[in-house]
């Protein structure tokens, strides 16, 4: 049985309503959307396939320290 913990972050309240207003749209609960993210980024950089996300829209010379 896999254990299972918490995983906070922060994000524009904004960017958080659009979400959760899509995954709604698309009857998907956002959580299983954002593990989903999760896996496929792990098993893309694993592959050395990692590359920003075409929903990125942070500038180049932005620091990952923001999140």
């Amino acid at each position: 049985m896999n254990q299972q913990s918490n995983f906070t972050c922060r994000v524009d309240a904004d960017l958080k309503q659009a979400f959760l207003q899509a995954a709604k749209a698309n009857d998907r609960p956002a959580s299983m959307l954002i593990r989903d993210f999760m896996r496929d980024y792990v098993q893309q950089s694993m592959q050395g396939k990692q590359s920003r996300p075409s929903f990125d829209r942070r500038q180049p010379d932005e620091t990952r320290a923001a999140y």
